[in-house]
């Protein structure tokens, strides 16, 4: 019986070694990391060392074929040390299926790559052909965060409004584009309350953390001050007791009812209860909209309640990307309008034109602050337009 010990930079290597010098009926016995040793050591990486047997008399290849076995473990090796050998095939062979995982992950960052310089190179292409004004417009909407692609096919259709030989008048050109970047964002509806009906309901949804609860709070101030409205406030956020009692200190400071409830059943009786005032606001928990089980909880009260109107409340300052995806989510529960919160925290609005582009849902509010029940307006498609032409200031 002979054995011996193989050092190599890769486990492959060391196989290939030991079955040239010990023959393909070696044995793998241990494997392991070793380093170099002294201070030297640590500037060079682990090696594999593998501990390798063998024995002739077993003739490990005429009992393989007479017992059947065609796993490549000999009949005659122990049940640890076959057990041994299927440890290092498997990690060996998680080592490749690491290594392509690597290669595989090299070639798409390429691909994304050469299709960014493809759309870049389209886009200078574009817009090189138009008027100075146009050009400006667009180094505008891209540096307060618009997509490019939505930039582009803003200043495309402004450019088609646009005499092809250009134009003097910036003033005129301006008007244009502002005119064109109304028409994305034109859909402003907010909270209607119909005179003749009574027991309107209105679910107020959206991620942990976006100011739902402040934003309740404001319009339930501002229906019942301003508009002279009669107002009662459901709270379902029953996760965090900081939320309902924040909740009921506004009710009590307005002067309006409100109720706390924790399921379906409770929530109908709440609503029966509420269906003399003009408006009921209910107020739902921030959901994760990546939270299968809290979305589907969500989903029951919305089903049960039958709202007039569910609005998704999602603050500007989130990722473009996300907004889209949060939007997505929750349109499984039906989304009608949207509101977004948190435009004193922005530098910039242009993840509000992206969304609105993508959506194709009517903005009822934004929020501009914590104050109740100040900070809130109806947005004002003109000013937005303004907002998103401005350069060289914080919006």
């Amino acid at each position: 019986m002979k054995i011996k010990k193989y050092v190599a930079r890769d486990f492959k290597t060391a196989i290939q070694r030991a079955k040239e010098e010990m023959g393909r009926d070696a044995i793998i016995l241990h494997t392991r990391q070793v380093k170099k040793g002294g201070i030297l050591g640590l500037l060079y990486p682990p090696r594999v060392e593998i501990t390798v047997v063998v024995d002739d008399k077993l003739q490990v290849n005429t009992d393989r074929l007479r017992s059947g076995n065609t796993t490549g473990v000999p009949a005659a090796v122990k049940p640890e040390i076959a057990a041994s050998i299927d440890t290092i095939s498997a990690i060996n062979s998680s080592e490749n299926s690491s290594r392509e995982d690597e290669v595989l992950q090299e070639i798409q960052k390429m691909k994304n790559l050469m299709t960014d310089i493809k759309s870049r190179m389209y886009e200078v292409e574009v817009i090189k052909g138009m008027p100075e004004q146009v050009q400006q417009f667009y180094e505008t909407l891209i540096n307060n965060n618009v997509d490019r692609d939505i930039a582009l096919k803003v200043i495309n259709s402004v450019a088609t409004r646009l005499p092809k030989d250009g134009i003097s008048d910036d003033a005129w050109a301006r008007d244009v584009c502002l005119h064109t970047l109304q028409e994305v964002i034109q859909q402003v509806q907010p909270i209607q309350v119909k005179a003749e009906r009574k027991g309107m309901i209105v679910f107020l949804v959206g991620p942990t953390g976006v100011g739902k609860t402040t934003t309740i709070a404001k319009l339930a101030a501002n229906l019942t001050f301003l508009d002279s409205k009669s107002v009662a406030l459901i709270t379902l956020d029953t996760y965090r007791v900081s939320a309902a009692e924040q909740l009921r200190t506004f009710a009590e400071i307005i002067g309006i009812p409100i109720s706390v409830v924790f399921t379906p059943t409770d929530l109908m009786l709440a609503i029966e209860q509420y269906r003399e005032k003009d408006l009921i606001f209910v107020d739902t928990a921030g959901r994760s909209p990546y939270n299968s089980e809290q979305m589907e909880e969500l989903r029951e009260f919305v089903n049960i309640a039958r709202p007039d109107e569910t609005i998704l409340v999602m603050s500007v300052t989130t990722d473009n990307n996300d907004l889209i995806n949060i939007y997505q989510r929750f349109q499984s529960i039906g989304v009608d309008k949207l509101i977004f919160t948190k435009l004193d925290e922005a530098y910039n609005y242009g993840s509000i034109l992206n969304a609105l582009y993508e959506i194709k849902k009517p903005i009822a509010y934004f929020t501009t602050g914590q104050n109740v029940p100040d900070d809130i307006e109806v947005p004002d498609a003109l000013r937005l337009a303004q907002r998103l032409l401005r350069r060289d200031e914080v919006l």
